[in-house]
This record gives structure tokens, sequence and C-alpha cells, in this order.
């Protein structure tokens, strides 16, 4: 198979550094994959595919992190947003579209009564803990150790120009870890605001874990004895477990929900939802942002929510990555090749034992890039309602080779 080449991309990169520090900051760097063996640049995309500004096509696995979940350029989304941008996007009042957004959402998320609407995860992720704080009077934030939940200085992996003080009120402890967790309630017995949970852990650079039976009705408790808030982190999970938000999924009853990347396929939006005890919280705290109330996404997010209830997208999906998933569990078992494969299968994560600096999962993926598949060596994957099985298919034609490379350049 012939392996792609990037001249046009890395000259690209090096024009950009003149301009931009790092020349692409973020997980978007190509340093985030295996240098050298994918793009830096994008050109076009269509459904599951894409092409680099080299003309190379790739079936895309990460749809750009999560957001793309009905497939790049969906025309009934893409004509949805064109008609509102005709009328106008971003106004001194809010549009037309406010309410119907707004009834729309609350009526789809089970157990929800109000929604507010930023532009990315950080922003609703953020403000919930500003409502759980504002509501209990209490500082203290309990999330799982490697837990992303947005770039905030609250949050953030990095320490790098961000004052320590920021972090102070923000306790760890291991996900499922039921004994640990109610160690850290007891310590702070009085302070502890909320705890902020992903539907199932999801960890920078680790296996990805399913919550252990009775895991939720258990925090459910703890929190209602204790007066302690339950968030669910639902922005890369969500609509690709239940369309009406994966605390259903794995029957959790949360008091806040944050929403995100695949709600508007790509149209940038976030929302956060709640009960109606949290609602005058809500309406105190201060929240706002200059493109909060933009048109466009919100045109786009109400086409893509009814079509993925419409057309059963997460069903599909979920069958499109047990596919994946078996063959590529059934292609490692061949090679003698010990990997670890976790989360579920619309999202799934592929870790090859041992590996524990990602020099082997980076040399499979990069491998697998250079032929025309765009996996990623140390995130999760996404499905998406585009991939068709020929996709699937095509995919584990690549794979299959990259195990064999793999096995005999690590002697595996």
């Amino acid at each position: 198979m012939t392996e792609y080449s990037f001249e046009k991309s890395y000259a690209m990169l090096e024009v950009a550094r003149q301009y931009i520090p790092n020349g692409i900051y973020g997980p978007r760097t190509p340093t985030f994959l295996t240098y050298g063996s994918y793009p830096c640049f994008i050109d076009r995309g269509k459904g599951s595919h894409i092409w680099d500004v080299d003309g190379n096509e790739y079936i895309d696995y990460m749809c750009s992190f999560g957001t793309n979940i009905l497939g790049i350029c969906n025309e009934e989304i893409d004509q949805e947003a064109i008609r509102q941008m005709q009328k106008g996007d971003c106004f001194t009042l809010p549009s037309s579209r406010w309410n119907e957004m707004a009834e729309y959402m609350v009526n789809l998320i089970e157990g929800q009564d109000w929604v507010v609407f930023g532009k990315n995860g950080s922003d609703v992720t953020s403000f919930a803990t500003t409502i759980a704080r504002g509501y209990t009077g209490k500082n203290k934030i309990i999330m799982a150790h490697g837990a992303y939940h947005g770039a905030h200085f609250w949050c953030t992996h990095s320490e790098y120009g961000i004052p320590k003080e920021y972090q102070d009120h923000v306790l760890y402890f291991n996900y499922n870890d039921l004994d640990e967790f109610k160690t850290l309630v007891n310590e702070n017995r009085g302070d502890v605001a909320a705890i902020m949970l992903t539907p199932f852990h999801h960890p920078a650079l680790g296996d990805m874990v399913m919550p252990a039976q009775g895991f939720y009705k258990e925090v459910r408790e703890i929190c209602d004895r204790e007066g302690i808030l339950f968030i669910i982190d639902d922005i890369r999970c969500g609509f690709r477990l239940n369309p009406h938000g994966s605390h259903v999924y794995f029957g959790a009853e949360p008091d806040m929900v944050c929403f995100g990347k695949a709600m508007a396929n790509g149209y940038p939006i976030a929302a956060l939802t709640g009960k109606e005890n949290l609602k005058a919280t809500a309406g105190t705290a201060y929240f706002t942002g200059t493109h909060f109330f933009s048109a466009v996404p919100m045109a786009a997010s109400l086409a893509c929510m009814k079509i993925i209830v419409r057309d059963g997208v997460t069903d599909y999906i979920n069958e499109m990555g047990t596919i994946l998933k078996s063959g590529i569990q059934q292609q490692a078992a061949s090679q003698g090749i010990n990997i670890n494969y976790t989360g579920h299968p619309a999202i799934p994560f592929m870790r090859f034992v041992g590996d524990d600096d990602f020099s082997v999962s980076r040399y499979f993926c990069g491998e697998a890039a250079k032929r025309g598949i765009f996996l990623h060596p140390h995130h999760n994957w996404f499905l998406s309602a585009a991939h068709s099985a020929d996709d699937i298919q095509k995919t584990l034609q690549v794979t299959e080779e990259c195990f064999a490379l793999t096995k005999k350049e690590f002697n595996k």
C-alpha cells in the first residue's frame, strides 16, 4: 500500500510558526500525534472522510475530537445553519431561536428542567461549579484523577502560568473507588459543593473505565446525605450513548449535566442543564459571553439533535463501533499482540499492553495515518453516523497491515 507524504502540510507549519506560537497550539499540534506521520492541515471533509492540503484522503475516527456525530458537511444541518445565517447570527438581543432551542433541549434531556448556553465545554463545566458553590455555600469540588473537564484555570491539567490557589479547592479520587470518595467527603465535611464525573472515565493517557455496578446509585445517596450536588460532564459522550443524556444509559441521577461537542455536529455551542431547585441560583450567578447567544449554532444544534433522535444514530454508531472493536481485537490476537480496547464502542480507546510511553501506539497509528486511516495514538476515537460498513472494512484492512508492521518493528 502506497504511503502518504506531507510536504505541503509541513511547509505550511513552518509558515504558521512565524506568526503563531508553536504554529498550531493545544491538542491540534502535530506533536500530539506522531510527528511526520500525520498531516498538519486539513483542506476539506465530507461525511466520515477528510482530505489534507497535500490531497491525501482519510477515514476519520476523531470527528474533530467528537463534534461531528453525523459526519462533516451534513446537508440537513448546514441548510438549517445557512437559513439562519441569511437572517443573521449575532444580535444585541437573543434571536427567535432562543426559546425554541431551550424548550427542545429541556424536553429532550431526561430529568432536567432548565438550560443555559455557552460556546465551549469549559464554559459550562465552570459555570456548573459556580452554581454548585453558590447554591450550597461550600467551596470544594471533587473529581476523578485524570479526568478532563476543560481548559479553565480551576480544572486544567496545565500548571504553567496558573496560580496554585485556583485549584486549591479541587479534590481528587480514583474513579469507582467509593471508599476513597467517602474519605474525601468525611475529611472535608461541610465544605464539598459538588462532585463532577464523566459518564464513564475517559482519562488522559489511560484506559477508559466503565462505572462499577451500583457506583452511581451510591454516589447519589452520598450526595443527598451530605448536601453535595452531582454534576455529569457529558461533553465528550453526550448523544453517543443515549439521545436523552448518558446519565440515562448508566442509570445515574445528576443535578446538572454539561453538553457540547456532538450537540451541533461541529457548530460552536455548549449547554448546561439542571434541576428546578437550582434554577434561581443559576439566574443569580453571572454567566455571559459575546457569542453565547449566536443563532446559527442553535439552528444547527436543533437540527442535529432532532436527526439523532429521528434516525436512531446512537444505535447505529454503537453497531459500527462494535464491528470495528471485534475486528481489531481479532487482528491483534491473531498476531499475538496484547491490547486493551476499552470504553464504549462508539467512543473506543486502544492501547498496547506495556506501552507506557505510547511509543508503540504512536508507531501503529502513524502507520495507519500514512495509509489513510486517521486514528489517535493516545486519545479515544469516535464513531459517527457517516461511518459506513465499507469504511469499517477498509479500516480493518489497514489495521491488519499495521499490526503486522508493529509486530515486526517491536518484536511483539
